[in-house]
């Protein structure tokens, strides 16, 4: 991987990177942290120059979120490599958390402060 492959990761998923190994310090060269218990990570794959975005979790986030981040690096991925796919879009809904509708009576004192905001009342 080249200089400007690690600069353009660390533009793009504002990825912490120690190319050289320390001590005591992530084996990964390159790591971002996605949430309290979750990280992207940078790690050298099975073939010679060949590098892996590993997202690593101690929680349990909910399907959203962790399809979000497979998005985040996905993208990150194609932009080193055309080849990479995006993952599919994400049609389950969770129970946990419902999408609601928004319709004219849920929207009604945002577009008041919208409207507010920006002098057409």
């Amino acid at each position: 991987m080249s200089d400007s492959d690690v600069a353009l990761l660390v533009r793009t998923l504002d990825l912490t990177t120690h190319m050289y190994p320390r001590p005591r310090r992530s084996p990964a060269p390159g790591a971002v942290r996605l949430d309290h218990s979750s990280g992207l990570f940078l790690e050298l794959g099975a073939a010679e120059g060949q590098w892996v975005l590993e997202g690593r979790t101690w929680g349990h986030p909910a399907p959203e979120t962790v399809h979000e981040w497979l998005v985040l690096a996905a993208g990150a991925a194609h932009l080193l490599d055309p080849t990479v796919p995006f993952p599919d879009r994400l049609t389950i809904v969770s129970p946990e958390h419902p999408m609601l509708p928004m319709g004219r009576a849920a929207n009604k004192r945002l577009a008041g402060f919208r409207r507010r905001i920006t002098g057409l009342r």
